[in-house]
């Protein structure tokens, strides 16, 4: 029986899938996540514990699930309130000039705690379940126009991330990158001063840390291994890595992809 001839791209896609289990052998034993036919996009929350109008905003992105409702949360706290008497722990300037330059790129200077992006826009003029019932239902019909794999191993204190990325479209591929975010659940503070003095806040979905902008290769592919050491106070137990390819120009997401990590073996 002659067996069918497969396309290139199916043939380098699982060149490079090959390639990663050769080059990694821990993460060979883990399960492999890969994106589906169609697009999934990412929600952002822009937080900060120093932000006494934040709590109810970080409530309802609490209750988000990648599994359930087919968006990855990403919570970026902020650390331009950190002067008004409470330092946020979870907070990075970097996460503060993220949102910065998200704004910008929508033609405004002004960011605000808290802000939900949806699809790389501002979904403050819509009702939040608008958003996750109308947005998620069009971008999942939205054929993909790329395609992630995702495995990552938990080894005492690293944390090995591979991710396999593609994207067809000659143009698209130009301004694509792939970015890698390790979020945490479960995280707690009880706050001693400052707008929430008094409250005990608790999220989940809070970005740890962030990778990227990393370009794709010329042929649309790129295959890529990070190790990262975790601090201590990381809970293992509680990590999920998500990966996503943002169109630089317009800031969409062309698809987004989560799992949690892989325990050692």
């Amino acid at each position: 029986m002659n067996l069918p001839e497969l396309p290139m791209s199916c043939l380098i896609r699982n060149a490079l899938v090959a390639l990663i289990v050769v080059l990694n052998p821990a993460l060979a034993a883990c399960p492999r996540s890969a994106s589906g036919a169609g697009t999934t996009t990412i929600v952002e929350l822009y937080t900060s514990e120093g932000c006494d109008s934040c709590p109810p905003a970080d409530k309802w992105f609490s209750s988000l699930s990648y599994q359930r409702d087919g968006v990855v949360p990403l919570a970026f706290h902020v650390d331009y309130w950190d002067y008004i008497g409470w330092k946020d722990r979870f907070a990075q300037a970097a996460f503060a000039e993220r949102q910065r330059t998200t704004v910008a790129r929508q033609g405004s200077r002004t960011v605000y705690t808290p802000q939900v992006m949806f699809d790389g826009r501002d979904a403050r003029a819509i009702s939040l379940g608008t958003v996750l019932r109308e947005g998620v239902r069009a971008a999942s019909q939205q054929p993909a126009r790329a395609t992630l794999q995702l495995a990552s191993q938990l080894a005492g204190d690293t944390l090995a991330i591979s991710v396999l990325a593609a994207v067809p479209d000659g143009a698209l591929r130009r301004e694509s990158s792939l970015f890698i975010v390790v979020t945490e659940d479960n995280l707690q503070s009880s706050v001693t001063a400052g707008e929430n003095r008094g409250v005990a806040l608790r999220h989940d979905h809070v970005a740890r840390t962030l990778i990227g902008p990393i370009p794709l290769h010329a042929d649309g592919n790129l295959e890529i291994t990070r190790k990262i050491s975790l601090p201590r106070e990381w809970k293992h137990a509680d990590l999920q890595v998500a990966a996503f390819v943002k169109r630089g120009g317009n800031g969409e997401i062309l698809q987004a992809l989560a799992a949690p990590t892989c325990p050692m073996s």
